[in-house]
């Protein structure tokens, strides 16, 4: 009973980087984003997709070693918040889930089109708010990679990120997640 896209998507690594992403695949997945739900509809998001490639060539050297597969994604989306722009209820701010939550839906949609979507931690944040004219009290909440999946063995992988390519990772058994009633 669970959608086919839930069940396909996975963050993978080995980017098809000769296959460029639609402009029309790049908003429908923005789209997918902006209708998420968010704490008293306060949709506390933007959007900058980084397309030229000589931003793009500047926003990969801010990347950190570990996301060297990352500049072979074509697309690259900065997921944008800041913190006032979001609700707070019973002293939690809720911002970062709403931008997880519109995250959450970009990556769906992205199975949906037949693409495959990344998102990362591991970058300079500074340094990328500076390339992308991002105010300095705003957050980038995380990098989402977008694009297709490598169709060849990926030997421009590490070993490591191959053999994950490979197998796939493991989810937890719903019996280790799953609480009724209590702990």
């Amino acid at each position: 009973m669970i959608l086919e896209e839930i069940a396909k998507r996975k963050s993978g690594r080995a980017y098809d980087h000769d296959r460029p992403v639609s402009d029309e695949m790049i908003r429908s997945i923005i789209e997918a984003g902006r209708l998420a739900p968010s704490c008293a509809n306060t949709q506390a998001w933007d959007f900058v997709v980084i397309r030229d490639p000589a931003i793009r060539e500047k926003a990969d050297e801010a990347l950190t070693g570990g996301n060297y597969w990352a500049k072979r994604a074509p697309v690259m989306i900065f997921v944008v918040t800041h913190p006032k722009d979001g609700c707070s209820v019973h002293g939690l701010n809720y911002f970062m889930m709403d931008v997880g939550l519109a995250v959450e839906n970009m990556l769906i949609q992205a199975v949906h089109l037949g693409l495959m979507g990344h998102p990362t931690a591991g970058w300079n944040e500074d340094k990328l708010k500076e390339i992308a004219g991002i105010p300095h009290d705003h957050k980038i909440a995380t990098v989402v990679f977008f694009g297709y999946e490598y169709q060849g063995e990926p030997t421009f992988l590490s070993d490591k990120h191959q053999a994950i390519e490979r197998e796939g990772s493991q989810r937890k058994e719903v019996s280790e997640v799953l609480h009724w009633n209590h702990w």
